[in-house]
């Protein structure tokens, strides 16, 4: 690192007059003129997006924005340096190094950046889609070229997620499955005219789309497994599993149903 500088400092002694103060000057004057033009450009864009209300649209514009603006930036800074002597070329091996540094230093930055380009391109999820993140349940509310913001429906706190973490995000759909766990001294037709019986009541609580019986879903230690299914809007989810949850729990016991839970049998000798 320290050839490198000292390289650079020799450079611009031996080329440094007049002439490569006017070129690296028109160089920098044209490099600041096109962010200028390019800051104004993104500007409108972005104000029509907003307008119409297409959030995806404005984050495109925000990623390709910043890129197109690093790239100027960039291209000016390398003809700056040429304009000025400095060869790149004969510093090769040593600018190679301090491009991997600056790389490795910026690398969480770029992987989301990557990340945020892979959002835009599959439309995995829009702003305002309900998702699931490490168990907790929210909607999209922004999404940047680095990171997308999340607001947790149990206590509408907001989540920044780094967009290199977007694969721990999981997009909710509609449906929603309830095991019910009945025991095995039910017969099974007992069983499905009760459990019938709650999702004609599930059907008609607010909110809910539809509700039915799936069936048997497994054998447990002490009971039996059955699965009911029912379809509600994502963002609503919480608090409709709430009203099925006591609409089943009303629904056994006005049919006299208990719901068992494990026992353990211990055996003396």
């Amino acid at each position: 690192m320290e050839e490198f500088v000292l390289k650079l400092i020799n450079d611009i002694k031996l080329n440094f007059n007049a002439a490569s103060l006017i070129k690296a000057g028109i160089i920098i004057i044209l490099t600041v003129a096109a962010v200028i033009v390019l800051t104004i450009v993104y500007r409108k864009l972005r104000a029509k997006q907003e307008k119409l209300n297409d959030l995806r649209k404005t984050s495109t514009y925000r990623i390709i924005y910043r890129i197109i603006r690093a790239l100027i930036i960039i291209t000016g800074v390398i003809a700056v340096l040429q304009s000025v002597g400095i060869n790149l070329i004969g510093l090769s091996a040593s600018f190679a190094l301090v491009v991997l540094l600056l790389v490795l230093a910026v690398k969480d930055a770029l992987q989301d950046v990557f990340a945020g380009f892979v959002i835009m391109s599959d439309k995995f999820f829009n702003v305002g889609d309900a998702v699931e993140y490490e168990g907790n349940e929210g909607i999209i509310v922004s999404f940047t070229a680095r990171t997308t913001k999340i607001e947790f429906l149990e206590d509408r706190s907001v989540l920044s997620v780094a967009n290199r973490n977007i694969s721990k995000i999981r997009k909710l759909t509609h449906l929603v499955d309830i095991d019910i766990p009945l025991p095995y001294e039910l017969g099974r037709r007992e069983a499905f005219s009760a459990l019938n019986g709650i999702c004609e009541k599930i059907r008609l609580l607010e909110g809910v789309e539809s509700c039915e019986l799936k069936g048997t879903q497994d054998f447990g230690a002490s009971a039996v497994i059955y699965k009911i299914r029912f379809f509600c809007e994502p963002h609503d989810r919480p608090d409709i599993r709430r009203s099925v949850l006591k609409t089943i729990q009303d629904g056994l016991e006005k049919a006299g149903i208990r719901i068992p839970y494990q026992q353990i049998d211990v055996h003396r000798k």
